[in-house]
C-alpha cells in the first residue's frame, strides 16, 4: 500500500518545449511544495462499433490522452510559487525591483490610521500609484505600502493600521508579473517513493512534459490559511522507473528540497487591503482571485495527445463578501448599476515574505444585501471581472514582497 505522504513532484524548466532536460550534472530539479494533486496521464477511449455474430463487443481503442492536473497548496513565499505563478502568468521571468533608496522615513497620516507619507530623496523615481513598496529597517519586519500618490522625494501609501512612525529604513519598488504571452513550459516528475520497481531502488513514476500552467485560484478566508490551487496541461506522458528525479541525481544532477517557509494566513498576514487607492475602513470576510489563460489545445493526426496549446483571453475572476456599515455600501454598491469599475489590491506577507495581488479596474456585481435570518450579519456578496486597466494596464499585476 502506498502512502499520499510518499509522493513527490519535482520538476524543471524546459529550453524546448515538450522535452524534458537530458538527465545530467547541470540539471536542477526543484520539489513542489503541496496539499494534494492530481497530476495524470488519462487516456480518452472509444469502444468499437463493429457487429459481431456472437454478439460480444470487439472491445476499445485509445483516441486521445489529456496529460495535466491540478497542483492544490498552501501560500507561502517560496520558489515553487514563484516559478509557477510565473508560468501562470506567462512570463519567462519577474521584472525586476526598482533600486534601493535609502534614509527612508515614515509619518502616519495623524488622522487615517492606514495612510501616512515615506520621504527620501529619489524616492519616487519610476514609481507610480498603484505600485506596492517595501521597506526594511535594521531590527524591525519588513513593513510593505501601497503607492496613492508619487512625487520624486515622497509617497502618499496606504499602510498597515496603526504603523508608527520611523527612520532609516531602505525601500524598493517590490519585482512583479504583469500578464504576459511568453510560454514557459515544466517537465513534471510524479514518484511513489515507497514502490520501488520488484527488488530494485527504481521507484514507479510518471513523467509529464510540455507542461504549461493555464491558470490558479486563490482562497483568503479569515482564520485560514491562505490556499489555492494550479491548474496544468501537457503535452507528454511517460510511465518510467527509475523516475527522472532518479536519474537526474544518478547523472550528477541535483533535487531542490522543499522550502520550510511558513505558509500565509488571513487573519495576521494581509497588513493592506485597498480598494479605490486607499485602505479598507469596511470588514471583508473572505476574497477569491483566479486566472485561466483560456489556452486551447492543438490536437494533430499522429499525436496521441495534443501537440501544443494556443493562448486564450487571460480571464481574472474575483468574489469577496463583504460586511455591510455605510463605507462598504458607499464603496460598491452604486457601481454595480454603471458597471464603473474599481481597483482592488491584497497584500499578504510574513517574515518568510509573501506577495501583492494588484487589479487596477474591477467590474462586479451582486444581488441587494439581504437578511437571510435571526441573528445573521447582513453582507455584500460581489463577484465579477477584472478588466484591462488604465492605460492599458495589466488586468492581473502580482508582486513578491
Amino acid at each position: 500500500m502506498s502512502s499520499s505522504n510518499l509522493v513527490q513532484v519535482a520538476y524543471v524548466a524546459e529550453t524546448t518545449y515538450g522535452t524534458a532536460p537530458t538527465p545530467a550534472g547541470t540539471v536542477k530539479l526543484q520539489t513542489a511544495r503541496f496539499t494534494s494533486e492530481s497530476l495524470s496521464g488519462t487516456p480518452s477511449t472509444t469502444q468499437s462499433a463493429e457487429m459481431r455474430t456472437d454478439r460480444l463487443s470487439s472491445g476499445q481503442v485509445v483516441t486521445g490522452l489529456d496529460v495535466g492536473g491540478d497542483i492544490s497548496f498552501e501560500l507561502h513565499a517560496d520558489t515553487f510559487i514563484d516559478d509557477f505563478l510565473r508560468g501562470a502568468m506567462m512570463r519567462n521571468a519577474w521584472t525586476a525591483a526598482s533600486s534601493d533608496v535609502s534614509a527612508v522615513a515614515f509619518t502616519p497620516d495623524g488622522t487615517d490610521p492606514q495612510k501616512g507619507t515615506l520621504a527620501a530623496a529619489g524616492i519616487g523615481t519610476g514609481v507610480v500609484a498603484g505600485d506596492i513598496v517595501v521597506v526594511k529597517v535594521t531590527g524591525k519586519p519588513d513593513a510593505v505600502f501601497m503607492v496613492i500618490a508619487a512625487t520624486a522625494a515622497s509617497l502618499t501609501v496606504a499602510s498597515k493600521r496603526g504603523l508608527a512612525a520611523f527612520t532609516g529604513g531602505t525601500s524598493h519598488r517590490a519585482s512583479y508579473l504583469d500578464i504576459g504571452k511568453d510560454t514557459p513550459s515544466f517537465t513534471l516528475a510524479k514518484a511513489y517513493l515507497d514502490v520501488p520497481h520488484l527488488a530494485t531502488n527504481d521507484v514507479h513514476s510518471q513523467r509529464y512534459t510540455g507542461s504549461l500552467v493555464s491558470g490558479f485560484n486563490l482562497n483568503v478566508a479569515t482564520g485560514q490559511i491562505v490556499t489555492g490551487s494550479f491548474s496544468t496541461v501537457g503535452n507528454g506522458y511517460l510511465q518510467e522507473e527509475p523516475s527522472y528525479v532518479q536519474q537526474v541525481i544518478a547523472a550528477g544532477g541535483t533535487l531542490g528540497a522543499a522550502g520550510t517557509s511558513q505558509p500565509l494566513n488571513a487573519s495576521i498576514d494581509v497588513p493592506v487591503v485597498a480598494v479605490d487607492g486607499a485602505s479598507t475602513t469596511f470588514c471583508i470576510e473572505n476574497f477569491t482571485i483566479s486566472l485561466d489563460n483560456g489556452l486551447t489545445p492543438q490536437n494533430c493526426i499522429g499525436y496521441t495527445a495534443p501537440r501544443r496549446y494556443e493562448l486564450g483571453t487571460a480571464s481574472v475572476s474575483v468574489s469577496a463578501n463583504i460586511y455591510l456599515g455605510d463605507q462598504s455600501y458607499d464603496a460598491f454598491m452604486p457601481a454595480k448599476l454603471s458597471q464603473a469599475p474599481v481597483s482592488m489590491a491584497f497584500t499578504m506577507s510574513n517574515a518568510d515574505g509573501g506577495y501583492a495581488f494588484v487589479l487596477p479596474a474591477v467590474q462586479l456585481s451582486f444581488p441587494d444585501p439581504s437578511a437571510g435570518g435571526a441573528n445573521q450579519p447582513v453582507m455584500i456578496a460581489a463577484s465579477g471581472v477584472a478588466k484591462v486597466g488604465p492605460n492599458g494596464a495589466s488586468s492581473l499585476r502580482i508582486y513578491k514582497l
